[in-house]
């Protein structure tokens, strides 16, 4: 999930030209590239709502963590963090530790 993202944006920050506001001009660059921006944006929001509402109802803390993961270095990074350790909590729910 970090691999992919960054090849890509180390590719495009390499080149001389290359700026924050260039690189979000870039991404609405044509219809092709803004139906998959709106995708991703659209997506982000879901997830962010879904952290939140399944985050608390689970008991996670630090939930911010999954929203900084997706934001700097990508959905496809933060939906797997997100999942893996809401799996953990609840693998530990289900089958309590004796001590």
């Amino acid at each position: 999930g970090i691999v992919a993202p960054w090849l890509f944006l180390f590719g495009f920050f390499g080149d001389e030209n290359a700026s924050i506001p260039f690189f979000f001009a870039s991404i609405f660059a044509n219809h092709a590239a803004s139906a998959v921006a709106a995708d991703l944006v659209v997506s982000a929001i879901v997830f962010f709502v879904f952290v939140f509402i399944e985050g608390r109802r689970m008991g996670l803390r630090h939930l911010w963590i999954y929203i900084f993961a997706t934001l700097f270095i990508g959905l496809s990074f933060g939906i797997p963090l997100f999942l893996s350790h809401r799996a953990r909590a609840n693998e530990r729910r289900s089958y309590p530790v004796e001590l």
